[in-house]
Parts: C-alpha cells; structure tokens; sequence
C-alpha cells in the first residue's frame, strides 16, 4: 500500500487528502476507488484504519479533510457547512477521475456519522458516484435530530445564542467558537482526549455560525431520490450519539437498492476492533459487489448502428 499527501481543489479553497493506492495500481492496471469523509470536524488521519481495509480489497482510496477543517484551507476555521463538505466530496471524486491508476467510471463515496449524511447527499447530486455506504450515519434531519437530543429549552437557548452571535458578526465580523463535541460526559471526553493525541490537526471547536447551516440541514427528505445509486447503511444497536431510530427511519425512505446492517455495538464500536473489522467487511463486499462486479451503463446505439450492427431481427431477415 502506498500513501500520497495530496491537495485539490474545492470551490475556492485547496483541501488535503491521503491518497491510499493497493499495490498493483497502475495506468494499465486500475482500481477502483473510493472518497471517504468524517464527522463534523474530525480529520483525515482518523479515517486511516477504516481506509486500510478497502486498500487491502484492492480499492484506491481518498480520506479528506472537509474545507476549514485539518490542513484543508478555508476561514474560518471549523466552519461546519455541510453543503460545503458535500462539495468537497465532490471535488474528491473529481480529484480520482484525475489520477491513471483508478478507474473513472467505478467510484464510491464512504461516509462516518455526519460524513454518512454528506455521502448520502452528494450521491444524490452526482451520478459519478456509483455507490454510497455510510457508517453510524446521522443528522439525516438536524433540527428534530437536535430537539430530540437537547430538549426544546435548550434549542430554545440555542436559537437566541445564533440571533446573538448573528449581530456579533455584522458589528464586528467575527462570531464565536464553540467545542465541536462536549466534554461534559466522560467517554465522550475520553473520545476527545484521544483523538487530540493520536492527530494532531485536529481541534474540537467549531464556529457558532455552523449552527445556521446546519439547522437547515435535511437529507432525509430527498433521500428517496439517491436510487438507482446503490445503498449501504451500517449502525450499532446501542448507540447514543447516532440514533438508531433516524437511521431506521431514514432506511425506511430510501428505495432500492439498499442494504441494512445492524451491528452489537455502541457508537465508539464501529472505530476500534472487531466492530471496526466488522463494518469494513460489509463495506468492501458492498464496493465490491458495486464497483467491480456490477456491469457498467452502456447507453443504447441509434437506431442506424442497430441497424449496422445487426441488433433487431428485423435487419437480420431483411439481410
């Protein structure tokens, strides 16, 4: 396996990107490949196990770093924009279409937590991408996803927090920040810990402002209309941060095909082993059952190189 720091370009700013190549991978011979995103302002270097597994399939894969978040660029930075990441998801797929060794027309988009809404998402825009999987997907529907998790007096204080932050930045054009994830539960805080020591790059903040963006945010409404792109859906049973209700709900308005995994495990379970393994295991048989075995689309020819060609048994017996 081979590992590239790459940057491409996304709209306005330049994003990072690990490019893991199999070995075998060449002009002659390509793979192929996948865009993989995490959560909310989660980097790059997080997706590396998840990515091992598909490289070790025989896929090429891209892990991002969302614009504003990593060693992407953008300001401000941790600016959570989802419209924003689905187009960097884009980009990406842009970005393989570029390189010899993977092959343009069999790509997959990959997606954790929030990142799972954004694959979701940009499948439905992009037809380049012939298969999306996501992983503890949620924030299908953030506002009753967040009414649900925080209560209405809190959503209450939240609402008056954006009206104030929202003057803040016309006086003065800067907002405030705010953790991205909240240290007040102890595995959450564990979580957070961890993840400062393992990548660097990555800063548990976001902007205030994100919550404008992200209140408006509902892919499930338009989910239906990811078919006929093929979907994988993978949670854990117990899982508090993504709730198994929207994920079934969400499963619920998708139309085939569709795939539902269900695994025995909370919400850390599907990044550390053997959830981790596990998971994987059903992405790369999906991307493999998608992307290499699945015929491509051929359109049909005109009707004068059927005609040539022989293809109506009409021109056979007039021949």
């Amino acid at each position: 396996m081979n590992v590239e720091h790459i940057m491409f370009r996304s709209g306005p700013v330049d994003c990072a990107g690990d490019l893991y190549l199999p070995d075998g991978a060449t002009a002659e011979a390509p793979v192929p490949g996948v865009v993989m995103g995490h959560s909310v302002v989660m980097v790059k270097e997080a997706l590396g196990p998840h990515a091992a597994y598909l490289v070790q399939a025989g896929f090429a894969v891209l892990a991002i770093d969302y614009r504003t978040v990593g060693a992407s660029g953008g300001e401000p930075r941790c600016q959570w924009v989802p419209e924003w990441q689905v187009a960097d998801m884009r980009a990406g797929v842009s970005f393989l279409q570029s390189r010899p060794e993977i092959d343009r027309e069999r790509l997959g988009a990959w997606g954790h937590s929030t990142g799972g809404a954004v694959a979701i998402t940009a499948g439905v825009l992009d037809r380049r991408i012939k298969a999306v999987a996501c992983q503890n997907p949620s924030m299908l529907d953030a506002w009753p996803a967040l009414e649900k998790s925080l209560g209405r007096a809190r959503m209450g204080m939240i609402r008056h927090a954006l009206q104030d932050d929202f003057d803040r930045r016309y006086d003065t054009g800067h907002g405030a920040v705010m953790p991205a994830l909240p240290s007040g539960d102890p595995k959450l805080a564990g979580y957070i810990a961890q993840s400062e020591e393992l990548f660097p790059t990555f800063r548990n903040e976001m902007t205030l402002e994100s919550f404008d963006h992200v209140l408006l945010w509902a892919p499930v409404h338009f989910l239906h209309r990811l078919a006929p792109t093929p979907l994988l859906m993978i949670s854990g049973v117990d899982d508090e941060l993504h709730a198994i209700d929207e994920v079934l709900n969400a499963y619920h308005r998708a139309h085939e095909p569709k795939q539902l995994r269900l695994l025995q495990v909370d919400e850390y379970g599907l990044s550390i082993e053997p959830g981790l393994g596990e998971s994987m295991r059903y992405s790369s048989d999906f991307f493999d059952e998608q992307l290499r075995k699945t015929p491509l689309f051929v359109p049909s020819p005109t009707p004068d190189e059927a005609r040539a060609q022989g293809l109506r048994p009409e021109y056979k017996e007039q021949s």
